[in-house]
């Protein structure tokens, strides 16, 4: 018994060491700041807040194939792209110019409807950018508007 329990203790030991040398992860999107220069490269004088995040469902898993718009609003341009495997998404901003408040993004896929968003933006970082965070809903007989 009191070998099993050395034993345990050295595991233990031995896993905490191994996770503290594991770099640190980033739950505020962290690495999407390098993941962003290295997709689109030094950002251009011009460039905007850009946009990135994810759609899940209501349990957490990642929506795929999801269609991503970012709108200017009132009555502006649009761009568009579907999310990832992972659900994931990056739209470049719009110009400079443009206030990411009056950008109104929305996520859609068959069979779903928006149910929440969360959404926030990195004052402190280079452009700005803005995380938005999708809940989708399925649909279903109690919840889809009638024509």
């Amino acid at each position: 018994m009191r070998i099993a329990k050395l034993s345990l203790l050295g595991g233990g030991l031995a896993l905490a060491l191994a996770m503290a040398s594991v770099a640190p992860a980033f739950a505020n999107g962290g690495d999407f700041f390098e993941e962003l220069q290295a997709h689109w490269g030094a950002p251009k004088p011009d460039a905007g807040s850009p946009y990135f995040g994810f759609v899940r469902d209501q349990r957490g898993k990642f929506i795929s194939g999801a269609t991503v718009t970012a709108t200017i609003k009132p009555g502006g341009s649009s761009i568009s792209m579907q999310t990832n495997i992972l659900g994931h998404f990056i739209l470049p901003g719009f110009a400079k110019h443009i206030d990411a408040k009056s950008v109104v993004v929305s996520c859609t896929k068959q069979g779903f409807k928006e149910a929440s968003q969360v959404r926030r933006q990195f004052m402190d970082r280079p452009l700005k950018p803005v995380e938005v965070q999708c809940i989708l809903a399925p649909l279903t007989a109690n919840n889809v508007k009638p024509s």
